[in-house]
C-alpha cells in the first residue's frame, strides 16, 4: 500500500484496502470488562438471552481494532495532523470469530484557507464481515493533513 506524501497525493474517491482483523470471544469479552460492560459484551448467558442472541463485541471495539488497522498501514502516518471528528454507525453486530475487510475512500478534500501549509480530508472507513459482506462498521473521519 502507498504511503501519502502529503494532503496532495490523494485525490476524491481514491480507495484503499487495509486488510482484515479477527474478532476473537476472548477479545470481545476482554473489552468489554474492561471499557463497555454491557451484558451482551460481558456475560454469554445473558447475552444469549437478549436481544442479540448471543455474545456481541462493543461497538467501541469494533471501531478501535479497524481503526488500529487503517492507522498501522501507516498510510497517512507521514501527513496526519490529528482527527477533528467522526460519524459512526454499526449497522450489525459483530460475533466471536468474525473477520472483518477494513478498507477506506476519500470522499472529499478542502485546502485549509487560513492555514496553507495543511488541508482537511473526510474519509470514509468501512469494516465489512467477510463471510456474508455485511458492513458492520461505517466510520466517516475529518482528518488535518500536512500539505
Amino acid at each position: 500500500m502507498d504511503i501519502i506524501e502529503s494532503f496532495d497525493a490523494l485525490t476524491v474517491g481514491q480507495e484503499f484496502d487495509f486488510g482484515s482483523l479477527v474478532m476473537t470471544r476472548e477479545e470481545i469479552l476482554d473489552f468489554g470488562h474492561r471499557f463497555d460492560p454491557q451484558p451482551m459484551h460481558v456475560d454469554e448467558a445473558a447475552a444469549a438471552a437478549g436481544p442479540f442472541g448471543g455474545l456481541i463485541a462493543s461497538g467501541l471495539h469494533t471501531l478501535s481494532a479497524c481503526f488500529s488497522l487503517m492507522i498501522r498501514t501507516g498510510v497517512i502516518a507521514k501527513t496526519s495532523l490529528g482527527g477533528a471528528g467522526m460519524e459512526v454507525a454499526w449497522p450489525a453486530p459483530v460475533r466471536p470469530g468474525d473477520v472483518l475487510q477494513v478498507t477506506g475512500r476519500v470522499e472529499q478534500l478542502t485546502p485549509s484557507r487560513s492555514k496553507p501549509d495543511r488541508g482537511i480530508a473526510k474519509l470514509r472507513f468501512t469494516g465489512t464481515r467477510r463471510g456474508d459482506a455485511v458492513v458492520v462498521l461505517d466510520v466517516l473521519t475529518t482528518v488535518i493533513l500536512r500539505r
